[in-house]
């Protein structure tokens, strides 16, 4: 696979969880401090980076895995000024939405 499409890809799975994280802030009840399309945007990009920095760090993959969700956890609360429960709460919601997207998007073959 070429840079270009390796990008693409990145950018449009991006774009996609973007539209998860806000489609979640949305349903999620109460105000949260980043609701918008651009505090989305830095929330997905912040939960990106988070499970590729430590899936590539810790090289085994349900340790990465469960490290790298607490740690989101914990991002989500900061970005969005939740307790831990309503980063549950929206992490769950993002999972099923990018779930639901998913479904609507195999045409693109990233």
């Amino acid at each position: 696979m070429s840079l270009v499409s390796e990008v693409a890809g990145l950018v449009v799975a991006w774009l996609v969880s973007t539209l998860a994280v806000w489609l979640a802030l949305k349903i999620f009840p109460g105000k949260q401090k980043r609701e918008s399309l651009t505090g989305a945007a830095v929330t997905a990009l912040a939960g990106g980076l988070i499970y590729w920095i430590f899936h590539s760090v810790i090289r085994i993959p349900l340790i990465s895995g469960v490290v790298a969700f607490f740690v989101w956890l914990y991002a989500l609360r900061k970005l969005q000024g939740v307790g831990w429960l309503g980063a549950l709460g929206l992490t769950i919601l993002i999972w099923i939405i990018n779930g639901i997207l998913d479904l609507f998007l195999p045409a693109l073959k990233l």
